[in-house]
């Protein structure tokens, strides 16, 4: 009945003069909207007039008169429509002026509304006005791309707003954005949303009625459920593109899928009947190595932290043990943990599988309903420990999952598992941990800075220095990581059930003495001249922005230009903290209504204060050796012909073996071969998008980007401008008074914590990250782990506010 309707229009359309199907061509906008207007099932163009430029002129009255007599005094909208606007080689788009809501009954306003469009032309008497009512009671507006942009990826990319019911929020960046990418040839049945299966529809009728043009479609759907079509015009940059990009797309995500159906499988081994992948739980490789890493970075990521590290570490604790389980798998080039795998390596040892499954299924089924805490499992879908209000947390999140038998048995083993991690003595694993630390600084402020005689002594000394990171290094830094972990959970249900109050929380966090604090000192003392800063490069020079990339430049590479800056110094010491008798006599009873009384409250805040101190100086003493290694890999890449970019592209494995195996007599081509191999490869895989966290193997045809929920630190309002910093960008960078943002926490910006800041903004980045610890140390406002589109819009904002007490950011001057 639909298609007969459309036929029906198509040939009244082509009885008209319009352009039909397969002959269609572009107008300006007006003209295109005109076309179009006959032509449509799937959604209406709002009844519309125009006029020229030249029109206006010479016969304003009679313009105005028309507009009166075609809309009466209804709100209208002025927009442009210049003839040089949408065309193929150029959209001009967000050129020139429009102006909505003006008052249709008010003939100065429109006269002046059509005059301010008119303004931001550059003069062609040809160019036009287009005049349509206003919208009203808009519920979505959004835009439509039939290709990705950048590279024409084969996905129509939906970018939405159904909170403000604003018309232009998206095209102006303001706004509440929600992204979905859809693959061009994915099923309707994929298509969860109604909503968005119009839009997708609307897009295809589209293509259907404009030919092969790869359309930008501007759209609303009112309050009523009725889709309107705003704008369309064809992507200019379709020039640009790789013709083979759509069938190489669809070889790799037929692989891709095929993968992801075995991952997804039940597993004998693990508990749960299925898995989810995400870039943000647990070890957060979003936040380490960022989302599309080079292959070096990621497979030493691998070898140092989640290929067996992370369950050792917790094994070691007394979490349960898993055998050869990988946390993180690579897909297309991006890292994502193995959420199921994780899940399992927090239960407590010994659970029968009656109790095991239903608890990993219920959090994995938490976690898919509220993929906004993907940063934060810990705190809010798996209960990593027994902490003070525990039955009430878990009965709100899950309700009778677990019949009382079970529930008891459960409890039981996490209390056990709890009390067994608490005792702070030496033969505890956080003691133990420390004392490993302890163990590899020693080593490496020993080790002899010796001569290397040639590239295969490099290589061995680089092999060398990534195995002693990762038994002596990473794996302590996971126990004291994990310990963090707990002692945050219980400082968080003490403040919860108000035992210690929020703000007394924040004092006990900014008494710490941690490395950040410690370096912040050192390095304002060392610009200043009073601390020599050779000895400030000895203990800190190692720290690169980008930990695990070799191009990231580290501090001692960076010459002078590391001190050569105005500003003034943030200093702050650590403010002492004691507890209250009240708050004693209330912690004391926690522990002991809990079965923790293992401590007592004193030794709580100890064993929190070790735990939170020891993790923050274990990674500066492992990111050493890691460091160290990545020098030495350079240097022995320039000996045999690689720079620094080349390596970047070989997996760790690959240079390895090269320190056991006879190679071939051209080892400069052999690896470069390998490089160029990977450089294509990530240049296919840009052309597939695939969300944050992947529920199904389906998923990866639909790609959702989820709105993430920042962590605020602090309650903190301030406004300002924002700089961007990136790995390498230097640390002469103006960032004094400014709010900085940048993509991935990590130790090598320390150095903004040594300059007056006003705010710190991260794109990734979880409630207890490494930045957020430092931001809440030094009491700065901190938006940690905002998402790719916050992060983006901050970014083109320039200037905004901070309000982390409403836990809003919002641009400033209107933008």
């Amino acid at each position: 009945m639909r298609r007969a309707r459309a036929g029906a229009k198509r040939a009244a359309a082509e009885t008209a003069g319009t352009a039909s199907p397969g002959t269609f061509s572009f107008g300006t906008k007006a003209e295109t909207l005109a076309r179009l207007r006959p032509l449509l099932t799937r959604a209406t163009v709002l009844e519309l007039m125009h006029f020229t430029v030249a029109e206006w002129r010479t016969g304003r009255p009679a313009v105005l008169e028309r507009v009166r007599g075609a809309f009466g005094g209804r709100p209208l909208a002025v927009r442009s429509s210049a003839r040089g606007e949408d065309g193929a080689a150029s959209s001009h788009a967000g050129v020139y002026r429009s102006r909505l809501g003006v008052n249709g009954a008010d003939a100065d306003e429109l006269a002046q509304a059509v005059d301010d469009v008119i303004a931001s032309y550059a003069g062609d008497p040809g160019d036009q006005v287009l005049v349509q009512p206003m919208l009203e009671e808009v519920a979505v507006s959004g835009v439509i791309m039939t290709h990705d942009v950048s590279c024409g990826a084969p996905y129509y990319v939906v970018n939405f707003d159904d909170a403000t019911g604003s018309s232009s929020s998206i095209t102006s960046g303001r706004g509440v954005h929600k992204v979905v990418l859809v693959y061009r040839q994915a099923p309707r049945e994929l298509l969860r949303s109604e909503r968005v299966a119009r839009f997708i529809s609307l897009a295809r009728e589209l293509e259907s009625v404009c030919g092969d043009a790869p359309l930008d479609i501007e759209f609303a759907l009112s309050g009523s459920g009725e889709l309107f079509l705003l704008q369309v015009r064809p992507i200019s940059l379709r020039s640009r593109w790789h013709p083979s990009t759509d069938r190489r797309a669809a070889r790799q995500l037929r692989a891709i899928e095929e993968y992801l159906h075995q991952v997804f499988a039940p597993r004998p081994e693990l508990a749960g009947s299925r898995t989810l992948l995400g870039v943000m739980p647990d070890w957060n490789p979003a936040e380490i190595i960022g989302i599309e890493p080079r292959p070096l970075a990621v497979t030493l990521y691998q070898e140092l932290v989640t290929r067996q590290t992370w369950r050792q570490a917790r094994a070691s604790m007394g979490y349960a043990q898993l055998s050869t389980q990988e946390l993180m798998l690579v897909i297309a080039g991006r890292p994502f943990v193995d959420v199921r795998a994780s899940f399992n390596s927090f239960l407590p040892p010994g659970l029968p599988s009656r109790i095991a499954g239903p608890l990993v299924d219920a959090w994995l089924e938490r976690l898919e309903t509220h993929p906004e805490f993907h940063d934060r499992v810990e705190f809010e879908i798996v209960p990593t420990c027994l902490d003070f209000d525990f039955d009430e947390q878990f009965r709100q999140r899950y309700g009778t999952l677990l019949g009382a038998g079970d529930a008891a048995a459960f409890r039981d083993a996490l209390t056990s598992l709890t009390r067994g991690c608490l005792p702070p003595g030496p033969g505890g694993s956080l003691a133990r941990a420390r004392g490993t630390i302890a163990a590899l600084e020693a080593r490496q402020h020993a080790r002899a800075d010796t001569a290397v005689p040639d590239a295969f002594g490099w290589l061995l000394r680089a092999c060398s220095l990534i195995e002693e990171c990762r038994l002596l290094g990473t794996l302590p830094f996971a126990v004291l990581a994990r310990h963090a972990f707990i002692a945050e959970s219980m400082l968080r249900s003490a403040e919860r059930l108000g035992a210690v109050a929020p703000e007394r929380i924040v004092h006990f966090k900014r008494s710490l003495e941690t490395v950040t604090g410690r370096f912040a000192h050192d390095y304002a003392r060392a610009c200043e001249g009073t601390l020599d800063r050779r000895e400030f490069l000895r203990e800190y020079g190692h720290l690169r922005p980008g930990t695990y990339d070799i191009t990231s430049l580290r501090y001692d590479e960076r010459g002078t230009s590391l001190f050569e800056s105005s500003f003034a110094p943030r200093r702050q010491e650590p403010e002492p903290f004691e507890l209250s008798a009240t708050e004693r006599t209330a912690l004391d009873s926690l522990l002991l209504g809990s079965r923790l009384d293992v401590l007592d409250s004193a030794a709580l805040l100890d064993y929190a204060r070790a735990a939170i101190c020891g993790r923050e100086h274990a990674k500066l003493v492992f990111t050493r050796n890691l460091s160290d290694a990545l020098l030495a890999l350079g240097e022995w890449g320039r000996r045999v012909g690689l720079d620094r970019d080349d390596l970047s592209h070989l997996e760790w494995p690959q240079i390895a073996r090269a320190a056991s195996h006879a190679g071939s007599d051209a080892p400069d081509r052999e690896f470069l071969d390998l490089a160029d191999a990977r450089r294509r490869l990530a240049s296919d895989f840009a052309s597939l998008k695939l969300g944050y966290m992947l529920r199904r193997p389906e998923d990866i045809y639909v790609a959702t980007l989820h709105r993430s929920t920042p962590t605020f630190i602090g309650s903190g309002k301030v406004e300002g401008a924002v700089v961007h910093l990136e790995a390498n960008s230097p640390v002469s960078a103006a960032v004094y008074g400014k709010i900085v943002c940048i993509e991935n926490a990590d130790p090598g910006f320390d150095w903004i914590f040594a300059r007056d800041i006003r705010a710190l903004v991260t794109m990734f980045g979880g409630a207890n990250s490494h930045m957020a610890v430092r931001c809440a140390e030094f009491g700065l406002p901190a938006a940690i782990g905002c998402g790719e589109q916050a992060f983006k819009r901050v970014l083109q904002a320039g200037q905004i506010e901070l309000n982390c007490a409403q836990k809003v950011i919002s641009p400033l001057h209107g933008q």
